[in-house]
């Protein structure tokens, strides 16, 4: 699905038919010599040896990843780009050290609505974000939503609100590394702590 969008919205707009979109393992747009495709990185490792640049979006699948990883050192690329909503901080240290000996120490650039006003003066706050996911809540996140929406997880008013905010919107990692740096703001929970 994101490489149909990516595809149909983005690259083909700008690029024309210097692009292709390929995935499933399918190679066509790779042999006929594309300049640009967009791809799985799984069908990129299978049909192609060497790739000059790659962008990478949600990147933070490929943080901590061994097949992700392998791909990329195999394919070489003089130049990587990654894009993300949301990189735990602690994922900033599971990059494969091949790869910084490959293409040297990452540089993060983290924009927010104001920096990129700063940017880009015409560029206007959007009214609303929404987020859909299709994962559906496991047994253990259920329990931990129960108890937010029973109010059995205790503490200071605000700080409860953001950590149940951010378990239901982000997911549960960016929501044990938020109540990690809350400590002390939120009392001991049993299902907090599983």
């Amino acid at each position: 699905l994101l490489c149909d969008q990516m595809y149909h919205r983005f690259w083909r707009k700008v690029f024309g038919d210097n692009v292709g979109v390929e995935y499933e393992g399918n190679c066509e747009s790779f042999e006929k010599g594309k300049k640009i495709i967009v791809s799985t990185p799984f069908t990129t490792a299978k049909c192609l040896d060497k790739a000059e640049a790659m962008i990478i979006d949600e990147v933070h699948h490929a943080f901590g990843d061994a097949r992700y990883e392998e791909i990329l050192v195999n394919l070489e690329p003089r130049f990587l780009i990654g894009f993300t909503a949301l990189l735990p901080s602690y994922k900033k240290y599971l990059i494969d050290p091949r790869l910084i000996k490959l293409l040297g120490q990452p540089e993060y650039l983290v924009y927010d609505f104001k920096s990129l006003t700063k940017i880009d003066p015409s560029f206007k706050l959007p009214k609303a974000i929404a987020d859909i996911f299709d994962s559906e809540f496991n047994n253990l996140e259920d329990s931990v939503y129960e108890a937010f929406f029973k109010g059995l997880i205790k503490g200071n008013k605000e700080t409860i609100k953001f950590l149940e905010l951010t378990f239901y919107t982000y997911g549960k990692e960016a929501f044990c590394e938020s109540y990690r740096r809350l400590i002390g703001k939120v009392e001991e929970s049993p299902y907090i702590d599983s």
